[in-house]
């Protein structure tokens, strides 16, 4: 990795930040120097309205609108000032000013998926009141240590705008001067503070009625020991515009208007202590947790809290602040983290696939030395442990012995590959498989048709996979990516202490989950087949929660797969069935059945706008380009054959090693025959194992219930935090058959399957694992260290000095000067797109270039669509004139990539995201407009600019869909701007304590709840685990016929129910077992003569959410969900005609 942190896109992202800055608060002080000593006056209005500044001072001069109308941030009025009060502005238009051509404006929106209906998904309350009068006051609250003739020493900066005449011409005009106020060295004694609780407030008087009031308000913390008390106050201190004089007009009012208002407190001969928790605090001694993470950021506690603005301090020295910073436009730089581990000489530790896989020597040694760099660097910590904090020490100790436990289980992992042969050769050809999928398939491989010739030809032509001149940054694992194979080894495969436990890998985005998972999952499965050849079921089940994730990570694995089975062919000793994958997501993504996947090829092959399901668009192993492409006006759709009553997948470049068959199962129908090595879903497929009895065979059952194969070994379970809520629950339900049906019985053993999941959070983990598992160890790799900036396996970036590399920058905009978030969104959104100008060159542009605006609802996003529309390219035409701009910026593609696009239009959003600003005329997206999709899965390098549009619903989902942005942290860091919404409490809480909720990000990361057994979740869907079990286990007959039901399987399935009810939640027991009773008295009195509906007529047992039946069916059958998310009945609204007729029949 190339760390080069005097890259010019760092210091650019800093000019970035001061345009902004300067357009949605200001001082502006960009341009020619004017004496403004005197009268003003223009012989023109070319010369006026160019860019200026004031001689001598350097001070902002705003022309053509009043400060009130532009700035809207860091403003205090005068107390009762409504907002309708300063809208209207009454500075005079310039009709002299020529009128440019609009039309260029014009948006070009990129029309994608389907119309549906857009409702407000926000849960925080609209407090639209707050905003009724504009704020007056800002201020800070924090705790001080206040000895005997201390100081608290405040120091204002601001400014005020008085309105001058200037001619231009033979005309009048209002212009705007700027003056600096500067308040410095205001002080309030301990005596003051501590007396009556409050000092009297210092007043500052204008001569234009301005008047300015500092306030100091005290009172005592009774959080401290008593000792301590007396000379410990909690602070608040206050700028507050108390002016009286009534302004008539916006003129009048910008004149009694404080601007970028801001001020620092000090406190002199004291100090400046943490913030008191308050009873969270006391929860420290009872909450492991929470004592790890204050651990983990000592150095990084809250100090204060902002009201109206953000409290800030310098926290990059550890120690407690000498300073806190009153701050309307807050900013802080999240640490960049780096999973490149160093030894002890501080040298990188790369650990060769080369030499795992056996192309070079020295494997076991390269493991021991990696081990014992390992273990030294826990010795060293523990050293450590009595300069911690004492209350913290027992804390400190631990996560050593968690460090020390994990060591163990690495040695644990090389012994077995040294004293299993099988393991060894498993472990050899996995790490073979990895260095050849990350050598395949990168760079896709146009089509196009040779009509001449009459073959398939592709750019760039087909290479053979080459090892010798990998790229730099392939071919090695990371430290924790090996570390982590080596202790799950032996548990993947064998029945050991640790089958139970569940592996969670909490590590930061972008650092490479994914492959450490599919190392682990490619052992797995060559170690079960060199075992046993003829064991060619289901090995590993890797699910997601979201479509989009799920496709990302197909193509990945695909590449995998293909690495596999060639090593195989090469190999032997394998079996003669291939290793081979399956996609197992919903039907609106992939055919469930060969005949609709035969009806979609032929859909694709006539009609040039049909939409394609193959989910697969280039080949895993080659990259040749597949499906739809249209070459002078025909249709040719490369890689996809219709054979033998369904669609094989082929690639189309004969050169390639898999262009008779590619070992991937898109349909389900497929997938259930061939029972892939590999399947990928998403949870929600398996809400419909009520409805497809033939999905018994991705566990190795028949249909007629009997095991004919081993079930699947090893469960991959991807974004854990989303599974929660609802959702959460619902799975958490579904595990109870679905790890009975994973479960292998030999020789009176039971074997459960190895659970390795992923998560962006990591509280109360252990309850969440054991409420979707019924697991009751969990496994948190990698285990921490003593501080949040270095675990070993992931520590903070840092130079040659240890001096931190840039990271992402955060920034926090609120702004309750202005009339909506909208307004809100026009200044911030045109000033960043407008920056990218600033820059003079294509490749300094093109970090800044593209904006990704995040939206928490479709609806929030639908009202930002029209803004780019309409309001948006007039404020950029705005700005290009006031900073007399040469260059404009036009919005030519602005994207929306939201849940409504389909599966085909995902990937394609993608590559045009991808897409590199390429100068005048260039193709690349200007803007993004997204939803919640992009929160895992869009890894598109050269993004660096972000909007989030409200704070996201969790701490989590903010850290996810920010990490969207800056993952090239060495080269372009990345720049995020929050909007706070004013009239949302939530809001404007993360907005006051920016820089503590920044500074312990996941730290702040509120837990989630999964309640499988609770009794909403029960009576929706107890009945569906009966359908389950029943039909995938009786015969198969019973798969059709309900009374064709073997007895013994109830109390199988209550045995099953039982046992997970009281280890998950015991007090939930009866409520359950009366429901189950319930259910199973329904099921023998109605006797129902179909699970499913065959026939108009049929009298089935189960129902579907979403369908509208009869009364008595609704009273003698089982709604059952086909998802875990959508569930519910829908109806269709039409628009009557009748009341015409009835107008008509009255005139009659």
């Amino acid at each position: 990795m190339n760390m080069k942190s005097e890259s010019s896109h760092i210091p650019n992202r800093e000019r970035l930040v001061q345009f902004l800055k300067s357009e949605i608060m200001g001082p502006c002080i960009k341009g020619e120097k004017l004496d403004c000593s005197g009268i003003i006056h223009f012989e023109n209005w070319e010369d006026a309205l160019k860019p200026w500044i004031q001689k001598g001072t350097r001070d902002e001069i705003i022309k053509r609108e009043t400060p009130v109308n532009r700035y809207g941030i860091g403003v205090l009025y005068p107390p009762r000032v409504r907002h309708d009060e300063i809208q209207s502005s009454d500075i005079s238009a310039d009709p002299e000013m020529v009128e440019e051509d609009t039309t260029a404006d014009s948006v070009k929106m990129e029309a994608v998926g389907k119309s549906e209906n857009i409702a407000s998904d926000s849960d925080d309350f609209d407090l639209s009141l707050t905003n009724t009068v504009q704020p007056s006051s800002m201020g800070v609250s924090f705790l001080a240590e206040l000895p005997e003739n201390s100081k608290i020493i405040i120091n204002i900066n601001a400014g005020r705008y008085l309105p001058g005449q200037v001619g231009i011409g033979e005309v009048n005009r209002t212009w705007f001067f700027r003056e600096a106020v500067s308040l410095p060295g205001i002080s309030f004694s301990s005596e003051q503070v501590k007396g009556g609780g409050s000092g009297k407030p210092f007043e500052k008087s204008y001569d234009n009625g301005l008047k300015l009031s500092i306030e100091c308000f005290s009172r005592p913390d009774i959080y401290s020991d008593e000792k301590d008390r007396p000379e410990r106050r909690l602070i608040t201190v206050c700028l507050v515009n108390r002016t009286r004089r009534q302004a008539s007009t916006a003129s009048m009012q910008s004149e009694l208007t404080l601007f970028q208002s801001s001020f620092t407190v000090t406190v002199q001969d004291g100090r400046i202590l943490p913030y008191p928790e308050g009873e969270m605090a006391a929860d420290i001694e009872n909450d492991s947790e929470r004592a790890s993470f204050r651990l983990l950021y000592t150095e990084k506690r809250t100090f204060a809290v902002g009201h109206g603005c953000a409290a800030c301090w310098d926290d990059s020295s550890g120690d407690f602040p000498e300073t806190i910073t009153a701050d309307p436009l807050p900013q802080y730089e999240i640490p960049s983290i780096t999973p490149d581990a160093v030894n002890a000489e501080n040298q990188p530790l790369r650990i060769s696939m080369e030499v795992l896989a056996g192309f070079k020597e020295g494997r076991s040694d390269l493991l021991k030395t990696f081990i014992s760099e390992y273990r030294s660097w826990i010795s060293v910590r523990t050293e450590e442990i009595q300069s911690v904090e004492s209350s913290l020490q027992e804390t400190a100790g631990i996560h050593m012995e968690k460090a020390d436990i994990c060591a163990g289980r690495m040695e644990d992992g090389l012994a077995f590959l040294m004293e299993d042969e099988m393991a060894e050769k498993a472990f050899l050809l996995a790490n073979k498989a990895v260095l050849l999928q990350q050598a395949v398939g990168g760079q896709k491989r146009l089509f196009d048709y040779d009509i001449k010739g009459r073959r398939n030809i592709f750019n760039p032509p087909y290479e053979e996979v080459g090892l010798k001149k990998l790229p730099e940054h392939m071919g090695h694992w990371r430290a924790f990516q090996i570390a982590f194979i080596l202790m799950s080894l032996r548990s993947s495969v064998l029945d050991c202490e640790e089958r139970d436990e569940v592996e969670l890998i909490w590590f930061p985005t972008g650092g490479g989950k994914t492959e450490a998972y599919l190392g682990l999952a490619a052992f797995a499965m060559f170690y079960r087949r060199l075992k046993d050849p003829s064991d060619d079921g289901v090995q590993v089940l890797m699910r997601y929660t979201l479509r989009l994730l799920t496709t990302q990570q197909f193509q990945r694995a695909s590449r995998l797969i293909c690495a596999m089975e060639k090593i195989r062919q090469d190999e032997g000793g394998m079996g003669n069935r291939p290793f081979s994958i399956g996609i197992w997501v919903g039907s609106a993504n992939t055919p469930n059945k060969r005949a609709a996947a035969k009806t979609a090829l032929k859909k694709l092959q006539t009609n040039r706008y049909a939409e394609n399901p193959f989910i697969l668009r280039q080949c895993p192993w080659c990259g040749a380009e597949m499906g739809k492409t249209i070459i002078k006006n025909k249709i040719h759709v490369p890689g996809y054959k219709a054979k033998g009553g369904t669609v094989v997948f082929k690639c189309p470049d004969k050169k390639c090693l898999f262009h008779k068959n590619l070992p991937i199962h898109v349909i389900d129908e497929e997938i259930y025959e061939a029972r892939p090595s590999l399947i990928i879903g998403t949870v929600d497929k398996f809400a419909m194992l009520s409805w497809v009895p033939a999905s018994s065979s991705i566990f190795g059952i028949d249909l007629n219930g009997a095991r004919v194969k081993k079930p699947p070994g090893l469960i991959i379970q991807d974004e854990l935090h989303l599974i929660s809520g609802p959702l959460g629950t619902m799975v958490g339900l579904y595990e109870t058959i679905i790890e009975e049906f994973c479960t292998g019985r030999e020789n009176d053993k039971v074997f459960k399957p190895k659970i390795v999941c992923s998560t962006a959070t990591i509280r109360r983990y252990k309850d969440q694992v054991r409420s979707l598992f019924a697991r009751e160890k969990t496994n948190l790799f990698p285990p921490s260290g003593l501080d949040a900036g270095d675990s070993f396996f992931a520590r903070y970036a840092v130079d040659e000095n240890g001096m931190l590399l840039p990271g992402r920058r955060y920034m926090g905009i609120y702004a309750p000067g202005l009339p909506s978030m909208q307004t809100l969104q026009v200044r911030v959104y045109s000033a960043l797109l407008m920056g990218s100008i600033l820059f003079d060159g294509i490749g300094k542009r093109d970090p800044w270039w593209t904006l990704l605006v995040f939206f928490n609802s479709i609806r929030e996003l639908g009202g930002a669509l029209s803004l780019f529309q309409t309001d948006i390219p007039g404020a950029l035409k705005g700005i290009a004139a006031r900073h007399g701009f040469r260059e404009r910026r036009f919005l030519n593609r602005v994207l929306e990539l939201t849940s409504r696009m389909t599966n085909e239009e995902v990937p394609k959003a993608l590559e045009e995201l991808a897409k590199e600003y390429s100068g005048k005329g260039a193709r690349s997206i200007d803007v993004c407009l997204a939803s919640s999709i992009i929160e895992v899965g869009i890894d598109v390098d050269r993004l660096a600019l972000m909007s989030i549009v409200g704070q996201p619903k969790t701490m989590a989902q903010y850290i996810q869909v920010s990490g969207r942005v800056g993952r090239k942290w060495w080269e372009r860091p990345g720049l995020v701007t929050t909007l706070f919404s004013s009239s949302k409490p939530r809001d404007r809480s993360h907005f006051e304590k920016f820089q503590s909720a920044h500074s312990q990000m996941y730290a702040q990361v509120e837990p989630t709840s999964v309640t499988p057994f609770a009794p909403p979740v029960i009576d929706r869907a107890l009945h569906a685990l009966f359908a389950v079990y029943l039909r995938l286990m009786g015969s198969r007959s019973a798969s059709d016929r309900p009374s064709d039901v073997d007895p013994a399987l109830f109390e199988q399935l209550r045995e099953i129910i039982e046992k997970r009810v009281k280890f998950i939640d015991e007090n939930e027991y009866p409520s359950v077992m009366r429901k189950f009773e319930k259910r199973l008295r329904q099921f023998n009195r109605w006797e129902r003569t179909w699970w499913e509906k065959r026939q108009e007529q049929s009298d089935s047992l189960l129902r579907r959410y979403e369908t509208w039946v009869t009364e008595d069916m609704e009273r003698t059958s089982w709604a059952t969900p086909t998802s875990m998310r959508n569930v519910d009945a829908e109806c269709q609204m039409d628009i009557t005609t009748m009341y015409i007729s009835d107008e008509e029949g009255e005139e009659e």
